[in-house]
């Protein structure tokens, strides 16, 4: 039982962490592109590293959105029959 548990708590981390690579990566593509651009244009506004950065990671939500529910869904109903067989076992 103690097993499925931390095989569980292991997939949850799993998880979270291939769900956030998409906004990761997002996030240093948009940052590598805006620091490119404010080199070559010796533009020194922190406006401009902030703002590609929002909207990238905002893109990337909107583009990931669908996955990222269904792999939380799945993983959820997983937790759930886990933890009610764990449950009933010790009963």
């Amino acid at each position: 039982m103690t097993s499925a548990l931390v095989g569980l708590a292991r997939d949850g981390a799993l998880l979270a962490l291939a769900l956030l690579a998409p906004l990761v990566i997002a996030t240093l593509l948009a940052g590598a592109l805006t620091a490119i651009v404010g080199a070559v244009t010796q533009v020194r506004d922190p406006a401009l590293g902030f703002a590609p950065r929002l909207v990238a990671v905002l893109v990337a939500i909107a583009i990931t959105a669908p996955v990222i529910a269904a792999r939380v869904e799945a993983f959820a109903t997983r937790a759930l029959e886990a933890i009610a067989v764990v449950g009933q076992g010790s009963t």
